[in-house]
């Protein structure tokens, strides 16, 4: 069988569709990528076959880098506060990804027609693969990267697509659409059905460094903001957090990328460690504690690994995913200026955060993985053919 992944223009879009992508490959499948932007050449490095489908789009446009810092906080601020009103995704955002379905579009399905797929799997805003597969008569599946279930996503989505459709010549309607969920229903919010799956976190591969490769010498908290906070918001935020960690015995690794500017945190003290980009998968084996944004990958992750959480919230969906940590009683959800020594304390402590945070990955991994679901999707297909 053959399986076009269809991915919008970011790794927060790409690396959670991995895992399934790969175990079609295992499975025997054949798998395309159809992306564009960064998402082209980190798939290439995850081994699979790719096409540029919009090599000379320029998404910046879509999303352009206006104002201060604390402008463009306040602005994430005002997004999130209304996703985690109404559990679902702006009109705004649709309109924007409109846009860039558009830019992709022609590509997408000049490939898709070339290359025949029985499926689509897609990120869950790539309106390119409705497109697709219905112009091809084979099904979608939504693949899921957020704690939110939006059932009427789809159909939300198509008046924002609708152009496209008529300017491609095909019928303004979607095709048949299954959405996949990367984790447990018990976690999920928000309305719809669809099936559950236990994702396989992946941030790309790397060489571990000697400090990483050691036994560690102390408490470790991992601080990360994933990898758009930190070129939207910069890094000035954490200086509570460093002062926090003041006079406890923990080393805290700074996690924020390549090209985060720290000078707005002066003087780092001597346990915080800052590091380059290093892939979230290596350092989770060896932390007691994890700060982070609320993102749904960072926070996925640590929970599949049993390690306690504190989120502080930026924007999105990140106040959602902070209030499951706090339901679960597997972490804690403070603004920055809220963050003292108690609270890092307790994420190394063992209390009932950590015992919590234990329970639930055990749980977790009860969840049948890419495995079990690639046997589901291929009898989807082929019923729908």
């Amino acid at each position: 069988m053959r399986v076009l992944f269809n991915v919008s223009p970011g790794l927060d879009h790409l690396y959670p569709a991995l895992g399934l992508a790969w175990a079609f490959r295992t499975a025997g499948h054949d798998v395309a990528v159809a992306t564009a932007g960064v998402s082209v050449d980190a798939a290439a490095r995850a081994g699979l076959t790719v096409r540029d489908v919009a090599p000379d789009a320029d998404f910046s446009t879509v999303f352009p880098k206006k104002g201060t810092p604390e402008e463009r906080v306040r602005m994430m601020r005002e997004r999130g506060a209304e996703i985690t009103r109404s559990e679902r995704t702006p009109e705004i955002i649709l309109e924007k990804f409109g846009l860039i379905n558009d830019m992709m579009a022609d590509g997408t399905l000049e490939f898709a027609r070339g290359w025949r797929p029985d499926l689509i799997v897609y990120s869950r805003l790539q309106g390119t693969a409705l497109l697709a597969a219905r112009d091809l008569g084979v099904p979608a599946v939504e693949n899921g990267f957020s704690f939110l279930r939006e059932g009427d996503l789809p159909s939300r989505m198509l008046p924002h697509l609708a152009p496209t459709f008529e300017r491609l010549g095909v019928p303004v309607e979607l095709p048949f659409v299954q959405p996949v969920y990367f984790t447990s229903q018990k976690l999920m919010r928000g309305e719809g059905e669809g099936w559950s799956m236990r994702s396989m976190p992946f941030q790309g591969g790397g060489v571990l460094p000697d400090w990483l490769a050691a036994p560690k010498e102390r408490a470790r908290i991992v601080v990360t903001l994933g990898t758009i906070v930190p070129g939207v918001a910069g890094s000035g935020s954490l200086r509570s957090v460093l002062d926090a960690s003041a006079g406890l015995d923990v080393e805290l690794v700074l996690a924020l990328g390549d090209h985060v500017d720290l000078a707005p945190l002066g003087t780092l003290p001597e346990n915080v460690r800052p590091v380059g980009w290093t892939p979230l998968s290596a350092l989770m084996p060896t932390l007691d504690g994890v700060v982070h944004h609320g993102g749904c990958g960072t926070m996925l992750a640590a929970a599949q690994a049993g390690v306690p959480q504190l989120a502080m919230p930026y924007g999105a969906d990140n106040w959602i995913n902070a209030s499951i940590i706090e339901s679960e009683g597997i972490g804690f959800d403070r603004q920055p200026e809220q963050v003292d020594g108690s609270v890092l304390r307790a994420l190394v402590e063992d209390g009932p955060v950590r015992k919590n945070a234990a329970a639930l990955a055990e749980e977790l991994a009860l969840e049948p993985g890419p495995d079990r679901m690639v046997t589901r999707l291929v009898e989807l297909a082929g019923t729908r053919l």
